[in-house]
């Protein structure tokens, strides 16, 4: 390569960390920039120049005190153009069109189908529900970068096929980013739905100044995905986040994975309806005993509500569980910071109470407390990180040609 070409590289690389600083912060100005890049002040401003003139960044206030000049700060231009995330779970598919800040303008949602369904009538109940949030949303097709998806894995996300989920049947080898990229003549990302969900967190959640996260899906089943050092981890072969399929116990219930006594069969939504159905066949006295066969999660939540003591010892007993495997999670990566989310942090607030005490407490003595969280994305969680990967693309890669280009 060049010198010539050499130095144009570096100039991407700046202006891509000035970019990617001010996406993670939120604001920044360019004292602050020059601070943290190690770039000059001049040089901060002749990049932040040139990101005003493509309408990539934005003035956004003034800060400072009473006394001497205030500073100007910048933010991410969150309308130069537009994603479309979609999260697919057991229960629901999400349909959202987000800004480049990962705020959601729009969003759909359809229920997942309880009977069999073909594949090709759940990929245009898809479809209709993109185009249908795109009409709502107002926005030109030709302002959209593309489209994520967060599916339960394993998935190939080169090819961007779902492979052999356990729980949703319809998903099996089907292939998402060849249909899409037909039917709408735009990219596709496809990656696993929780390290979606912790690329979300981690541009979007409550907390600025995490560079390495751990996400733990506590739902019907486990999962969990991690960002180390603003990146995603996959793993050397690509399954790195399957935290459900740990052992807890040699003996214990079957998964179906087919080992036993992984975290998913003692600590998931599914265990603990197992469990539930075993329970009730010693309380015929019980409200849901007629209904034990046929229980559903909402069963399980709206007794709690009625304050329900089996179902409490049994959600506390997932928790405790739950902990247990945070502390050798914690043990063993030592993340900045977990974030859990799902249906049981969502509706069980106790839950997580739970999880974060023992976990403290099983953990390496002497360790500094490690941070925790409820996610603040909740519901819109999967559909804001799905979204993000495309931005992610965006920021690190499609912007190249808009500086080669403003450069000629």
């Amino acid at each position: 390569m060049t010198q010539k070409g050499n130095q144009e590289q570096l100039k991407n690389f700046n202006r891509r960390s000035v970019l990617n600083y001010i996406r993670k912060k939120k604001t920044a100005t360019k004292a602050g920039l020059a601070s943290v890049t190690g770039l000059t002040f001049m040089a901060i401003k002749k990049i932040i120049e040139e990101l005003e003139s493509l309408d990539l960044v934005r003035c956004d206030e003034m800060e400072g005190g009473n006394v001497g000049r205030k500073a100007v700060s910048y933010a991410i231009n969150e309308n130069y153009r537009y994603t479309i995330g979609i999260h697919i779970n057991k229960f629901v598919t999400s349909i959202a069109v987000l800004n480049l800040c990962g705020e959601v303008m729009e969003v759909n949602r359809f229920s997942m189908p309880k009977e069999n369904q073909s594949q090709s009538a759940f990929m245009e109940l898809v479809i209709a529900n993109v185009r249908e949030v795109v009409r709502r949303s107002g926005i030109a097709q030709e302002m959209f970068l593309g489209i994520g998806i967060g599916v339960p894995g394993p998935v190939d996300t080169v090819n961007g096929v779902v492979l052999t989920p356990p729980n949703i049947p319809v998903l099996k080898y089907l292939p998402l980013k060849e249909i899409l990229e037909e039917r709408f003549g735009c990219s596709v990302f496809v990656q696993k739905d929780t390290n979606v969900i912790a690329f979300g967190e981690y541009w979007c959640g409550d907390d600025k100044d995490t560079n390495d996260l751990t996400y733990i899906d506590v739902d019907m089943g486990i999962g969990s995905g991690s960002i180390i050092d603003g990146k995603m981890n996959v793993g050397a072969n690509r399954i790195a986040g399957e935290f459900g399929h740990i052992t807890l116990d040699l003996n214990g219930p079957l998964c179906n994975c087919g080992n036993r006594g992984c975290l998913e069969a003692m600590s998931s939504g599914i265990a603990i309806l197992r469990d539930l159905r075993g329970g009730l066949e010693k309380e015929p006295g019980h409200p849901l005993y007629e209904k034990r066969e046929q229980l559903e999660i909402e069963d399980v939540f709206e007794m709690v509500e009625r304050k329900d003591l089996l179902i409490i010892s049994l959600l506390n007993q997932s928790a405790f569980y739950m902990g247990v495997a945070v502390s050798n999670l914690i043990n063993v990566l030592d993340p900045q910071r977990i974030v859990l989310g799902g249906i049981l942090i969502q509706k069980y607030p106790r839950y997580f109470e739970i999880v974060q005490d023992v976990a403290n407490s099983y953990k390496v003595k002497g360790a500094k407390e490690t941070q925790m969280s409820m996610s603040g994305l909740k519901e819109n969680a999967g559909v804001v990180g799905a979204g993000e990967i495309v931005a992610e693309q965006f920021f690190n890669e499609m912007v190249n040609d808009l500086f080669t280009g403003s450069a000629q």
